[in-house]
């Protein structure tokens, strides 16, 4: 597989341009790939840091967002829809609070998280949130900056990860 370009495989001819992008760079830039977790069982991998990254395939549930509020979903990988329920059409273009927010969410730590965000910095917090049945999980969030080859900020990302209540 490794040698044969992707359009060369018949199941994978019917396959949408994004995903196509999405497997050419993973056979091509895939890198990095062991899981590095911590005693708690909790996954440390850092953050993505360019937009190429964030779009790798990868097993952990990754949502990236446009970097001016209302910080709209520009895209999600599977194991994001997996998670929240939400396919990436449902997502594109909405809120992550109008997606994930229900009663049980912190507003002051989505407030003190977005505000991290907008100084340039990295924040972790842990979330309750809600999927698209409405299933109640608690997962911890780590966000970031998306850089271009400039270092200006072109988008968010955000890793998420569910833990136990």
């Amino acid at each position: 597989m490794a040698n044969e370009e992707v359009s060369d495989f018949p199941a994978l001819s019917n396959l949408s341009p994004r995903m196509k992008e999405q497997l050419r760079i993973s056979k091509t830039q895939l890198h990095g790939t062991s899981i590095h977790m911590t005693q708690n069982g909790l996954d440390e991998r850092p953050l993505p840091r360019t937009l190429d990254e964030a779009l790798r395939p990868s097993s952990r549930a990754i949502v990236v967002t446009e970097a001016i509020r209302p910080f709209r979903v520009c895209d999600v990988n599977r194991a994001w829809e997996d998670l929240c329920g939400y396919s990436y059409l449902e997502s594109k273009g909405k809120s992550l609070g109008d997606l994930l927010k229900g009663p049980e969410t912190d507003p002051l730590a989505v407030t003190t998280m977005v505000n991290r965000l907008l100084h340039g910095e990295d924040a972790t917090i842990v979330l309750t949130n809600y999927t698209k049945s409405g299933r109640k999980f608690r997962n911890r969030l780590q966000v970031g900056p998306l850089f271009n080859d400039q270092g200006e900020v072109t988008n968010y990302v955000g890793v998420l990860q569910e833990v136990s209540m």
